[in-house]
This record gives C-alpha cells, sequence and structure tokens, in this order.
C-alpha cells in the first residue's frame, strides 16, 4: 500500500524529477503545497496545490503509468483538498471530468479572477473548470 505526505518543501526538486521523468508540463516551487504517494522510497503519484492571489488551485496529478487504476490519484488528491480551508479549484480534461466528479468535484459558472486569466490561457486544452468544496466542519465532501 502506497503511503501518502505532504512533502517539505526543501524536496521539492526530487518531484519536478518525478514530473520530468513522465514528462509532465508543470513544476513545482517552494510556494507550492506539494503531495506526493510513494512505494518505499520511491515516488509514484504526486500534485501540488498552488495559491494564486488567494485562491487554491489544484494542478499536475500524475501518477506513474504502473501505478494507475489503483486508486492513488483519488486517494492522493483527497488528501491534498481535504488539508485545505477554502475551495480547490482545478481544470479538468474532457475525459477525466467523471473521475473528478466521483471524488466531490463540481462544475464552476464564475471562477476567480486570477484563475479565470489562468482559464484562458489553457482554453485551447478543451479543459473545463471544477472546484471541490468543504463542509463546515471542514471535511472532504466527496
Amino acid at each position: 500500500m502506497p503511503r501518502f505526505e505532504r512533502l517539505a518543501s526543501i524536496k521539492t526538486p526530487l518531484v519536478n524529477k518525478f514530473y520530468a521523468l513522465h514528462n509532465a508540463r508543470g513544476r513545482a516551487n517552494k510556494h507550492d503545497e506539494v503531495w506526493v504517494a510513494y512505494d518505499d522510497f520511491d515516488i509514484i503519484a504526486a500534485c501540488r496545490v498552488q495559491t494564486r492571489e488567494g485562491t487554491l488551485f489544484l494542478s499536475t496529478v500524475l501518477v506513474a503509468p504502473q501505478w494507475r487504476n489503483k486508486g492513488i490519484a483519488s486517494e492522493l488528491i483527497k488528501r491534498s483538498v481535504s488539508a485545505q480551508h477554502d475551495v480547490v479549484y482545478t481544470f479538468a480534461y474532457q475525459n477525466l471530468i467523471h473521475f473528478y466528479q466521483s471524488i466531490g468535484f463540481n462544475f464552476v459558472l464564475t471562477l476567480p479572477a486570477p484563475l479565470m486569466i489562468l482559464f484562458k490561457a489553457y482554453e485551447q486544452r478543451n479543459i473545463i473548470p471544477l472546484q471541490c468544496c468543504l463542509d463546515n466542519d471542514l471535511e472532504y465532501v466527496g
């Protein structure tokens, strides 16, 4: 069973090495909240929560190919979202909308301004903005 944890910012180069190994476009920086799944000491999945002018944005969710379809992405996302104290937004490719909905994300009608600018830049990739909210007790809703 994989081990999930928030990565210390000093270890950011490790997740960027994982992203580069799997040709991911995004790169984490020390200001991102990075979450990883380990198999022993190997990173097998990662995601990051960015803060864009006070708005939380989940990005660069990646699971190593040999670990896919084992529930690792959903567990990783649930842990990263449940650690937040506000709405978390993401942009999902069309083929992943049902996956994100199955773990508590919903469609967004209006994006916060910092994300609207980002969305316009990536809109041609056929993505849909989604959000995940926490209930009043800051419990994961999903």
